[in-house]
């Protein structure tokens, strides 16, 4: 169930029986010098609102819990000091952590549990969403509304939890060229980027068949154009093209590019309508001796299929579980 917007506004949240907390305080400014090069001009960013974690399934640590609490002891205190400390120690650990871009005096909402698998719902109104991720990579996305963006519109827990394991793999993109599929607002491609590929390419669905597009919930040209606009943003090195995966089953398709490094979070939807053209997409794209990072909500139709249809195509698919908790 995604949380209603308001509610999300200010909250601490807790999952799993991890007692995560994060409270919002209104009037804490981060220390810019925190940052790498990518940030926000020093008192433009404050409050943290969210604390991602990304785990291996089933693995309960209590660890995390304290490092928080640590972190929000210290900027309630106004102790810029061990706010420093404790945050470059949150960075060393699966955490991405999102802060509320401008200041507000507005009340604090009680915590809300949230399952695994739903949409990470806009937390503020004002400016992108700011996530700053292991390694003390900025990443910023503005997202655009359902009508324009479909599925795309907005962030949703997958994307952030490979944007952490990008964040903590980066040797994984870094100088290679690496294509994102389903781009949607573009986060997993621009933390690609920020983990030093070489050249990302975002892509998401532009134009295409109408009745086609209605049937997948996608977007359309509006949610390129955020695309680009967020690379632009974030100043990296990023192109965003129109990419239909249906046309990668057409019997003469040939992809105008392949790539050492595809990626990809909840690009599963449907088992009956997509998976077929995502995964032809997925073989098509991948340069031979290349590599597909996917990242899917379990229970979406289609997710527990997908590496049976890859493996059609031949090759070898890996399965881990993980799990995001916020």
């Amino acid at each position: 169930e995604a949380m209603d917007a308001k509610d999300a506004a200010r909250l601490g949240m807790r999952k799993s029986g991890l007692a995560m907390q994060a409270a919002i305080m209104s009037s804490l400014v981060l220390c810019a010098h925190t940052m790498n090069t990518n940030c926000i001009p020093r008192g433009q960013m404050a409050s943290p609102v969210n604390f991602w974690l990304l785990q291996m399934h089933g693995v309960v640590s209590a660890e995390e819990d304290a490092l928080v609490a640590a972190y929000i002891t210290s900027l309630r205190a106004a102790d810029a000091t061990a706010a420093e400390r404790d945050l470059a120690v949150l960075l060393t650990r699966p955490i991405a952590i999102e802060f509320e871009p401008e200041i507000s005096n507005k009340i604090i909402a009680p915590p809300i549990e949230l399952r695994e698998g739903v949409m990470a719902q806009e937390l503020t109104a004002n400016g992108p969403r700011t996530f700053l991720l292991p390694g003390s990579m900025l990443a910023r996305v503005n997202e655009v509304d359902y009508g324009s963006g479909g599925l795309g519109a907005r962030v949703w827990d997958a994307c952030v939890g490979l944007s952490i394991w990008i964040a903590r793999h980066a040797h994984c993109v870094r100088g290679k060229d690496v294509l994102e599929l389903g781009s949607g607002v573009g986060l997993g491609g621009i933390s690609a980027a920020l983990a030093g590929a070489a050249a990302v390419t975002l892509s998401d669905i532009a134009e295409g068949n109408t009745a086609r597009r209605e049937t997948a919930e996608l977007g359309g040209s509006e949610l390129l154009a955020n695309l680009a606009s967020n690379v632009r943003l974030n100043h990296v090195d990023g192109t965003t093209i129109h990419l239909d995966w249906f046309e990668s089953l057409e019997r003469d398709f040939k992809p105008t590019a392949t790539y050492p490094v595809v990626i990809g979070a909840d690009l599963v939807h449907d088992e009956k309508y997509s998976l077929p053209a995502l995964a032809a997409t997925i073989v098509s794209h991948t340069a031979r001796g290349g590599i597909a990072y996917l990242m899917s909500a379990r229970g979406r139709p289609g997710v527990d299929a997908l590496p049976r249809s890859l493996e059609s195509y031949g090759g070898c698919v890996e399965v881990e579980d993980m799990t995001v908790m916020n």
